[in-house]
């Protein structure tokens, strides 16, 4: 376990610091991708005759999760924002404030999001055109993990909490806690009571729970203004306005990609069982990657918060130099490693179906090439959102991804499914990722330059 350690953002030396930082959030990350790749390994080796049947719905049932999750993570974003820049100015009524607004917005939205998750799950899985054979499985497996809503809103939240202050380690620990309990109840739900599908979304919920209990427990004994009481808990209107000004437009962009990606989902779903199942292949693997330059965004928010809080404007420009540069290589580095070994890799998840590895392949080979653009579309947006930009970064993920992916599943795709269900339909769908990413970086490029630019000559941030 890691010990727990205060990085302080506004002196010393700041790469030491960013990777100081930035490496148990990026544990975090992969413990998430490795724990939900678990669920996926597990069902799809121990389901039985059902196991690719299985396998595809918890994959059918992604775009749909991700929607909730990366939806909840954009608005922790706020959190991150508002918190950093009270903690950089030493000001502890306002971080008090923020810390109780933000738990106490947190079990809300998430019992909100929880109850309206359960009752639309069929209705979701129909209009993700959810192969019929997984149907029931997949729903089956979301209502039990909207079931947790609460927890992933409250952990969430929690974790965004100790991570601004400088306290990485300890939601690590956590959801290392956590994620050991989702691996040995995915075994025992899936190979002693047989319930695949449902089995590991039970297991995932209750080690949510887990993961939410301790954060809350280590917020109630901290030794600063972030301490959480219960019994004070209430929504403060200034500062439950700044956290939903910064991170509504960051929920709402994660919001849009996962609206696009359900469309593109269900185009997916059409092509039946192994297709979803070697697509969620890919997809798992990708979130290795993405943990990368999740944990950069992250540290570029709470990095540069807390310097413009203190007004430290030459480490800013490091910090933005840093976490750009770690962004890209780290993407290249990781999407061409997984590239060249591929098909190992994919038969881990789907290892009895020759034609969901081939599909993995196919995949493989347009996403893990060019996932670079995205760390880099993603890092420019986070650094534009430190400075205050949000919603200009919303409007071009609008564009650069509802927009764009609609139109071309709306037009190239039709093209190119010609005879329907072929290779170059799926590779059609494919390039749509890459596409977009190149239009997003572009745009979220010129508010930096915009943003920065102005913050230099007027010291002006929103």
């Amino acid at each position: 376990m890691f010990r727990s350690k205060n990085i302080d953002m506004t002196k010393g030396p700041i790469f030491q610091s960013i990777i100081a930082y930035s490496l148990p959030l990026i544990f975090s990350g992969v413990l998430q991708i490795f724990f939900n790749a678990a669920d996926l390994a597990i069902v799809g080796n121990f389901a039985g005759e059902n196991a690719t049947i299985a396998t595809a719905a918890v994959g059918a049932t992604g775009a749909f999760i991700a929607l909730i999750v990366n939806t909840v993570m954009g608005l922790s974003a706020g959190v991150n924002v508002t918190l950093a820049r009270s903690i950089g100015a030493g000001d502890d009524d306002k971080t008090s404030k923020i810390v109780h607004t933000a738990m106490l917005v947190s079990l809300i939205s998430g019992i909100l999001v929880g109850i309206l998750g359960f009752s639309i799950s069929p209705l979701a899985m129909k209009i993700t055109k959810c192969p019929q054979e997984s149907l029931s499985r997949a729903i089956l497996y979301l209502r039990i993990y909207f079931a947790g809503c609460p927890a992933i809103f409250v952990y969430n939240f929690g974790s965004a909490i100790l991570r601004t202050k400088g306290d990485t380690k300890r939601p690590l620990n956590f959801l290392l806690i956590a994620g050991i309990i989702n691996v040995i109840l995915n075994l025992i739900f899936v190979t002693v009571f047989e319930m695949d599908a449902g089995g590991v979304a039970l297991a995932t919920t209750i080690s949510q729970c887990v993961a939410a209990f301790l954060t809350v427990r280590c917020l109630m004994f901290q030794n600063d203004a972030t301490r959480y009481n219960i019994r004070q808990s209430k929504i403060y209107k200034t500062e439950f306005l700044s956290i939903v000004r910064y991170g509504l437009p960051s929920g709402l962009t994660n919001a849009m990609y996962c609206f696009a990606n359900i469309q593109i989902q269900s185009a997916i779903n059409g092509f039946g069982p192994s297709a979803v199942a070697g697509n969620s292949a890919v997809s798992s693997l990708e979130g290795f990657i993405m943990s990368i330059y999740s944990a950069m965004n992250a540290s570029a928010i709470a990095f540069i918060g807390q310097n413009i809080g203190a007004g430290n404007k030459q480490r800013i420009k490091k910090v933005m130099f840093y976490c750009i540069i770690i962004s890209i290589a780290s993407s290249i580095i990781m999407g061409y490693a997984i590239y060249f070994i591929g098909e190992p890799l994919y038969k881990i998840y789907v290892p009895k179906d020759a034609e969901a590895i081939r599909i993995a392949v196919l995949k493989g080979q347009i996403l893990l090439t060019t996932y670079f653009m995205l760390a880099l579309s993603q890092i420019l947006g986070a650094i534009s959102q430190a400075f205050g930009y949000a919603m200009s970064i919303t409007t071009i993920s609008v564009i650069g991804i509802f927009g764009l992916r609609t139109v071309w599943m709306n037009t190239v795709f039709p093209y190119f499914n010609n005879p329907p269900l072929c290779d170059a339909a799926l590779k059609s769908i494919y390039w749509c990722f890459p596409a977009s990413w190149v239009l997003i970086a572009i745009g979220n490029g010129l508010v930096l330059i915009f943003a920065y630019s102005r913050y230099l000559k007027k010291g002006l941030v929103k």
